[in-house]
């Protein structure tokens, strides 16, 4: 089994309401030796009085622990101070608001046999939608020419890969896609670990918010940005994004979150099976 050091990253901005549970995601995991940075924008709510406040826990509990708060440049300059930051052998990167499907996660990951030379370990995702939670299956690493094989909450990078490879501050919403493109295309060892890492907040996430903006960034990467057919494709998936958008606005609001009430309450009993069989 793998007992290197693993580091956590969180980036955070005014996350008062959601950093705390995400802390606690990580304060809760088994794995050991851990290493967990907060990476915070410099917030003026009482995200960082709940970080010191949780900070003796982590100590405790023998997790090295790191936090700043100062201005950035945006969310993937915060994820490169915690690049930068990181001691560990691998890295992942947990938004604020997102927390691992269960306590034993890394423990779990890390128990596969790796194939030799990995630079990207990568699992299964639980996307919490605006009124469901979908299940978000990792793709197998040919898929990557595409698509992201897993969301970024998933995945555990290299460290020395990543220091060597920041990310790319000229894409403000797909430069962790730019980072996996260019390890597939090197020829870089990816493997995908069939378990669940990841429960993401996916209504409110930049990736969300702005999905065609990414997929445009994403063709940016790929070089297929000017063709005709890319052009096609983004109109048609620009037509189908407000056709939904309207169909949403008809649904009664309540409806939709006593639909969102009760796949949470399906999600964590899903959760709890899970650690009851660990």
């Amino acid at each position: 089994m793998c007992r290197e050091l693993i580091t956590v990253v969180t980036i955070s901005f005014n996350a008062g309401s959601s950093i705390r549970k995400t802390m606690e995601s990580v304060l809760a995991q088994t794995y050991r030796p851990l290493e967990y940075i907060i990476v915070d924008g410099g917030s003026s709510d009482n995200t960082m009085e709940i970080v010191k406040e949780l900070e003796p826990d982590f100590r405790n509990r023998g997790i090295a622990f790191r936090s700043l708060s100062e201005r950035d440049k945006g969310i993937y300059d915060a994820m490169n101070k915690g690049i930068q930051l990181a001691s560990g052998r691998w890295i992942n990167f947990m938004n604020s608001g997102d927390v691992f499907c269960n306590k034993d996660v890394i423990s779990g990951l890390f128990s596969f046999d790796l194939c030799a030379d990995v630079k990207l370990l990568y699992g299964d995702t639980l996307r919490v939608k605006s009124y469901a939670v979908v299940p978000s299956k990792g793709s197998v690493p040919e898929v990557t020419p595409l698509r992201m094989p897993a969301c970024h909450q998933a995945m555990f990078a290299d460290v020395a890969e990543m220091k060597k490879n920041l990310f790319d501050l000229s894409y403000h919403l797909a430069a962790d896609y730019h980072f996996v493109y260019n390890l597939y295309r090197r020829g870089a060892r990816l493997q995908y670990i069939p378990m669940d890492v990841a429960l993401c907040e996916a209504v409110d996430g930049v990736s969300s918010v702005y999905k065609l903006e990414v997929k445009s960034e994403c063709a940016r990467i790929r070089g297929i940005d000017k063709t005709f057919k890319w052009r096609l494709f983004f109109l048609r998936k620009k037509i189908s994004f407000r056709v939904q958008k309207a169909i949403e606005k008809l649904i009664p609001s309540r409806y939709l979150l006593e639909v969102k009430k009760a796949n949470r309450k399906r999600l964590e009993a899903r959760t709890r099976s899970m650690d009851a069989h660990r």
